[in-house]
């Protein structure tokens, strides 16, 4: 094997390291963005069934969801109960459009992640490129884990909190019945006991795929997006160390002409001419993703002030019994559209930074070739790289900070109409 096709082998598995955690819950509902497909027939058709039941689920717990909420407004009921069932439909719609983004667009996902290891920075020679690439990657790993943690945990503690709340009265010797994890009207009565389990076991996993289709989502765009940061924040670094001065280290990048004037060495030239093709690759490679997850991100702000809201009403107001596992709804809800926004603002603020390592290397040294090429990048790098929201908003904390506005601004208005009540 070339070294050539070692280092892209190694890349790859550095690549396919950091997005661990969103190949196994890709792999839960039958997806892959990483691995490779199962090639036996026996394990295709697993695979097959495992997306089909999952999607089914998710799809049939949204519809009954939906149900419910259009039963309440049928029935003119109270602004409380019509709240607290809300915060469920909407985290199970993104779910859904997440689901449908990543299923249809999974190859172009493959895609993305494969054309990383043309980029992806293999060499350890650099102590200051090998640091910049070791802390963006421990970041990610951290925000990996903790995002996972708590998604995963709440979804548990919902599940899991009608048998408590059962178990605990009936220790206590009062009156109970199992409860439901999800605000969902069904086609029959479920409070008949054998219908009742069937529910109560339809929800738990209708749940836990609504959860791994959000988690596959959200790890593989917080993974390519980092990533793209990372490696604008290496280029920076290169484009930095072009024609560094007489007796500097890393040599001389130029000499005197006949004029006395600096002019620059073809090694510098070829490092420009690396930079820009290296900057355009990246550009090229933001918008394929931001077109993409253009989608889901529109749904996602769209809904996540509306869920923050009724969440944070039914935890001010309303089912002290499930205080706590809203709460980790809450923290999972602000997490993940407030993680969304950062790592979106952080590559747009990467991206703006090509025009300010321009300003810092010594492109005064460089001839006028180079400075020509040098001038192209500082006007294509002041124009930000900006995920949106289907082009009606740029993705940046500013957006975080208005969804959060926003949700207050909601709850201010419930709050109103519920004490009038």
């Amino acid at each position: 094997m070339s070294s050539g096709e070692d280092v892209r082998l190694e890349a790859q598995n550095e690549i396919r390291q950091t997005l661990n955690l969103c190949s196994f819950y890709a792999r839960q509902v039958g997806l892959f963005f990483t691995d490779d497909p199962p090639s036996n027939l026996l394990q295709k058709l697993k695979n097959k069934a495992a997306f089909v039941l999952s999607a089914a689920a998710l799809l049939l717990l949204v519809a009954g969801e939906l149900a419910y909420v259009l039963s309440l407004l049928a029935a003119n009921t109270s602004v409380a109960e019509f709240v607290a069932s809300l915060h469920i439909a909407g985290y199970g719609f993104i779910s859904v459009g997440k689901m449908a983004i990543i299923w249809y667009k999974q190859d172009i996902f493959k895609q993305l992640v494969r054309e990383l290891a043309d980029l992806w920075p293999v060499r350890k020679d650099d102590g200051e490129a090998a640091e910049i690439k070791q802390r963006s990657l421990n970041a990610l790993r951290f925000f990996h884990i903790f995002y996972t943690a708590f998604t995963v945990l709440g979804v548990a503690l919902y599940n899991l909190t009608p048998i408590a709340l059962h178990a605990w009265r009936s220790a206590r010797g009062a009156r109970s019945e199992l409860g439901f994890v999800w605000h969902v009207a069904y086609p029959f009565d479920k409070r008949h006991p054998v219908y009742h389990k069937i529910a109560y076991a339809f929800e738990v996993c209708s749940g836990v795929s609504s959860v791994f289709f959000m988690l596959s989502s959200d790890l593989l765009f917080t993974a390519t997006t980092s990533h793209i940061t990372m490696l604008l924040r290496l280029l920076q670094l290169k484009i930095r160390r072009l024609a560094p001065e007489r007796g500097a280290a890393g040599g001389e990048a130029g000499g005197r002409g006949a004029g006395g004037h600096w002019v620059a060495t073809e090694d510098c030239l070829t490092e420009i001419v690396s930079c820009v093709k290296v900057h355009q690759r990246l550009i090229k490679y933001f918008n394929d993703l931001e077109k993409a997850f253009s989608l889901v991100n529109l749904i996602n702000t769209v809904l996540s002030s509306v869920d923050i809201c009724c969440v944070v009403f039914v935890i001010v107001l309303l089912e002290p019994w499930m205080e706590v596992s809203n709460k980790f709804f809450l923290v999972a809800a602000v997490t993940q559209i407030g993680i969304l926004c950062w790592y979106a603002d952080d590559l747009q603020s990467a991206s703006v930074g090509v025009s300010d390592a321009v300003y810092e290397s010594g492109w005064f040294r460089c001839n006028t070739e180079c400075r020509r090429l040098l001038v192209n990048v500082i006007q294509r790098s002041q124009k930000p790289l900006y995920f949106t929201a289907m082009k009606f908003n740029n993705i940046t904390m500013r957006t975080y900070a208005s969804i959060l506005t926003t949700a207050y601004s909601y709850f201010a208005l419930l709050y109103s109409m519920y004490s009038k009540n």
